[in-house]
């Protein structure tokens, strides 16, 4: 319904755009009235994004479980990043060689033409890594640091003469800007999820705080994005107000849905079967095939109603050891999302390109920092890639009024984002089998087997995911749990 509704505020943003720009003549501050009810929905994503980042990071550091083994979960641990990574890489590649948003006229806007390169690539890395470390976290929750160069005016005595000379010196000085520090929230985010993580049952108090804020703001953006179609067809009206009969936008978005589609190509069909070859030595594609059935229903319908199957595939069809499936997958599901990260990560900078701005690499650096963490399943928005689009650009600064136009093709890349969520998370699932099998060896030879002998991966009438646990320990009797999937497990 959210998609259907998006589309067609989509739709009637365009047609009312069109019919305003036909028959009325419309002023400056006529246009601002427009687009005022997309304002009203950014400024919203703008009130949400602190605490949803702070804790959800927070809440998934401190309450990931350490699994049946430390180097298993090591193991999964470095998969997931290092895949999500270079989803997101790639995805950056792609859009700065292809340039979607560039037209056949290039104009950027820089606002430090002044400045030389070197100036600014020595201090766009030292501010950095002061924004990594901010002097004070309320700030941070507003304000960023940035080195720029200012010219003052000096008097030098002059040796010939008892008169005085001016002359101008640059110096460097270190300024708080508007903006959200992101990366200072992240980090230190981080920090403080390992510290409660280390306190054990002393932090779980404070860690479950923090769980049920990061709920209630997930509820929060919920309600918020009940007023996205509205907003979304005032932010397009808006948009065909000011650009009118340009077609070449309509161009520009079929070079974006190219750079999509390419770049998951080549991490779904290339990046991630590479990878299980190095680590594994085997035809990755055997295990392809023994999935086809979770992706397919995965692009025809929805990632989450593909999870019982996918579990189905990769214990019965593929043989892999219940230990790990049941380990992985769940976090997997919330956490390994690399199409959609690579997704975000060329939205951004497409945005960026549409908006004449040359991005610096210091800012794609916090974009794909923020795409990372923004991608992170229910963790980041609830919704839909557009929605997170919004999101991102909030954070980063960049005017995101053209990123409803995404939503016109959104709801097609993203069957393309899901199918190559569901394929990174089940290629993991076996690369970390294979490379843990003197793990489980050990844990057979203990006597310890977690979740072999479960039954397939139940769920609820509502279609809640039950998470089962049993453990056989010599001399004791079984326990069994079955509970609800709780995000962070």
């Amino acid at each position: 319904m959210l998609t259907v509704s998006s589309l067609v505020g989509v739709v009637l943003g365009v047609a009312l755009g069109m019919t305003l720009k036909t028959f009325i003549v419309l002023t400056s501050l006529e246009k601002i009235y427009i687009g005022f009810p997309g304002e009203v929905l950014m400024r919203m994503l703008q009130l949400v994004t602190v605490p949803l980042i702070a804790t959800s990071v927070i809440t998934g550091v401190a309450s990931l479980s350490v699994g049946t083994s430390r180097r298993i979960t090591m193991r999964a641990v470095v998969y997931f990043v290092t895949t999500t990574l270079l989803s997101v890489t790639i995805g950056l590649i792609f859009v700065l060689l292809i340039k979607p948003g560039v037209g056949k006229t290039p104009v950027y806007v820089d606002t430090d033409d002044d400045e030389d390169e070197s100036f600014n690539t020595v201090n766009a890395l030292l501010d950095l890594i002061r924004n990594m470390v901010p002097q004070n976290l309320i700030l941070a929750s507003f304000q960023q640091y940035k080195t720029q160069k200012v010219e003052f005016e000096i008097e030098v005595p002059d040796v010939n003469s008892s008169l005085e000379t001016k002359t101008t010196e640059v110096r460097l000085v270190g300024n708080q800007i508007e903006g959200l520090n992101t990366l200072g929230v992240i980090v230190w985010s981080f920090i403080f999820g390992l510290a409660l993580r280390k306190m054990g049952e002393r932090g779980k108090l404070f860690v479950d705080i923090l769980t049920a804020i990061n709920e209630a703001t997930i509820h929060v953006v919920r309600l918020i994005i009940g007023f996205l179609p509205v907003g979304v067809m005032f932010m397009t009206a808006s948009y065909v107000v000011e650009v009118g009969d340009d077609f070449e936008t309509v161009f520009k978005l079929g070079k974006f849905t190219a750079v999509v589609i390419s770049g998951l190509l080549v991490h779904g069909g290339i990046v991630l079967p590479l990878i299980y070859l190095v680590c594994v030595r085997r035809n990755p594609y055997v295990v392809i095939k023994g999935i086809s059935p979770a992706l397919i229903r995965a692009v025809l319908i929805s990632r989450s109603y593909a999870f019982a199957l996918t579990f189905q595939c990769c214990e019965e069809v593929n043989k892999i050891d219940k230990r790990i499936t049941r380990f992985m997958l769940p976090i997997g599901i919330n956490v390994n999302m690399d199409g959609t990260a690579l997704y975000e990560m060329a939205a951004a900078v497409f945005i960026g390109q549409l908006n004449h701005i040359n991005l610096r690499w210091s800012q794609l650096f916090t974009i794909a920092m923020t795409v990372a963490v923004s991608s992170v399943g229910e963790a980041g928005i609830p919704a839909t890639g557009t929605v997170t689009t919004l999101f991102i650009l909030t954070v980063i600064g960049i005017p995101a009024r053209e990123a409803s136009l995404l939503l016109a093709i959104e709801w097609l890349l993203d069957r393309g984002n899901v199918a190559v969520n569901v394929l990174g998370d089940c290629l993991g699932v076996a690369i970390v089998e294979h490379l843990s099998r003197k793990e489980l060896q050990d844990m057979d030879d203990r006597g310890q087997t977690l979740t072999r002998d479960l039954p397939p991966y139940p769920v609820t009438d509502e279609g809640e995911l039950m998470v089962q646990v049993q453990i056989h320990t010599p001399g004791q009797a079984t326990a069994a749990i079955q509970q609800p999937k709780h995000k962070h497990m």
